[in-house]
């Protein structure tokens, strides 16, 4: 469900690294090839939105063959009466059936995977991206914990899209915790911030932003303010969203430049860059960096920060910060996980430890207290949609290399978009040949939901049947093919594969 070649360079280049010269074995579950899959000691190429069966089928063979590891489960995890139960279905011969991956295939990558010492999972928003999102990470956490891989050896590692995706969360940009993942619910937590800003916090998780839009659709919420994101892009049913977006009574949109979204927007704050700005971004891995600045704001650009304060001023709310340095200062007063936090001692982890400056590289490095880790049962269901003739193609999009996100940034680089100049969806040559369709012709892409136009591209490397197209060109928004689809319990929107036909 990832690819680190383009969603994290560095994530590959480590992996690469590991393989070729320090004879890791890499195991790619994917259902589309990436650049990866020449370093890859197996490959299962499963059918698009059958992760969970696919993880279930690999711990039913650990199980069945005796692979797991006693020695870390009995104490720290307990009883595996109800995981199993969960796994009953999940025989290769049903995973092959369902997944498309040869039940040989999915012998071996469980014995690969079982039989090392320490065995890292990495996985992207390739399997979080479903209306069973919630249950391919569960899946995983099992996963690991079966063979005893979390803590003093492996572990599990997601990659955002974002580069400060762990911080923004970090920092209570969900909406059922406060800083540090501090529970709303928790009234100590609370109460501690409420001490602190001298305000009331409300008791009750918020809304997610995708639900945000549809209450807005509702006419349930009259006005927005979007700092950073292009949901009218970036969003599925993009046009839809924009006819929300337009019907607000009061529309403010802070970003760097005028995006689809800023051109809705009844006031745009200009905000500074990451080159313009100090302050701190924080990797997936918990790596907490200072940033430097090393320009002044262009034109009446400002920190993020700076206009926040301004505006909380303006609402006869004291914000008393002279400095990104004070801001951090409260935030170790206030979230435990940051206390080791320092902009002035350069690269940290958190949480802080008492025996290394830099904090905590490996959480859990001597394992977990007994009963804390548990196995979560994730019933086989499959999710698989009903092949119709209308709609005989599976479309798969994610990022492409030389662009990012929806593009709002990126494609503003003469150099960027000289490497992809314009919008495309790769086709297998078979489907090329069947359909009559010539590479480099304008062709129309149709799901159930919507329909865009984009140029033919051959690419043997997609499965026939298989289409891929990259989500970063306006002109073309592959998320329009989406309608708003959530995951029940996470809330993330279903947005990595659908079915479509092309029409030329």
């Amino acid at each position: 469900g990832a690819d680190p070649a383009v969603s994290a360079p560095l994530v590959s280049y480590t992996i690469k690294r590991a393989v070729r010269y320090k004879g890791a074995k890499l195991l790619v579950i994917n259902p589309r090839e990436t650049r990866l899959h020449s370093f890859a000691h197996l490959w299962l190429r499963l059918k698009a939105g059958t992760d969970d069966v696919l993880i279930n089928g690999l711990m039913r063979i650990i199980i069945d063959e005796k692979l797991w590891d006693r020695d870390f489960v009995a104490p720290r995890a307990g009883s595996l009466e109800s995981l199993e139960a969960s796994l009953k279905r999940c025989t290769p011969d049903c995973v092959e059936d369902v997944c498309g991956v040869a039940a040989e295939y999915l012998r071996q990558a469980a014995r690969l995977f079982a039989a090392a010492n320490g065995a890292s999972i990495v996985y992207g928003n390739g399997i979080t991206q479903h209306l069973n999102g919630t249950e391919n990470v569960h899946s995983l956490v099992n996963l690991g914990m079966l063979t005893g891989n979390i803590g003093g050896r492996g572990g599990i590692y997601a990659i955002p899209r974002e580069n400060n995706g762990q911080g923004a969360s970090d920092m209570g940009s969900l909406p059922d915790f406060l800083p540090g993942y501090q529970s709303i619910g928790n009234d100590h937590a609370r109460r501690t911030f409420e001490e602190s800003w001298g305000v009331a916090l409300p008791t009750a998780p918020g809304l997610t932003a995708l639900e945000m839009i549809e209450q807005a659709g509702e006419g349930k919420i009259k006005g927005m303010y979007i700092m950073g994101e292009n949901p009218a892009l970036s969003f599925p049913a993009p046009s839809l969203t924009q006819e929300i977006l337009s019907s607000l009574d009061f529309l403010v949109v802070q970003d760097l430049f005028l995006t689809e979204t800023a051109k809705l927007a009844h006031l745009v704050l200009p905000a500074a860059s990451f080159a313009e700005k100090e302050g701190t971004f924080t990797s997936f891995e918990r790596r907490v960096q200072k940033t430097c600045r090393a320009i002044e704001p262009r034109g009446e650009s400002l920190p993020d920060w700076q206009i926040i304060q301004r505006l909380a001023n303006k609402m006869q709310y004291d914000m008393p910060y002279s400095s990104p340095q004070e801001i951090m200062d409260e935030i170790r007063q206030l979230v435990p996980l940051y206390r080791g936090a320092d902009m002035g001692r350069g690269v940290v982890y958190w949480p802080e430890s008492n025996k290394d400056r830099s904090g905590t590289r490996r959480l859990y490095e001597r394992g977990f207290p007994p009963g804390f880790g548990r196995f979560w049962a994730v019933e086989y269901r499959s999710l698989i949609e009903v092949l119709e003739d209308d709609y005989p193609l599976e479309l798969l999009i994610g990022s492409a290399l030389y662009q990012f996100g929806s593009g709002a940034r990126s494609s503003r680089s003469r150099r960027l978009k000289a490497m992809m100049p314009e919008p495309f969806i790769e086709i297998n040559e078979a489907d090329v040949a069947q359909l009559g369709i010539s590479p480099g012709e304008q062709v129309k892409i149709v799901s159930p939901v919507g329909e865009v136009v984009s140029i033919a591209r051959v690419n043997n490397a997609l499965s026939p049947g298989t289409l891929f197209m990259p989500i970063s060109f306006a002109g073309s928004p592959a998320h329009e093919l989406f309608g708003i689809t959530l995951d029940p319990r996470s809330k993330s929107p279903a947005l990595k594969s659908c079915r479509v036909r092309l029409e030329k």
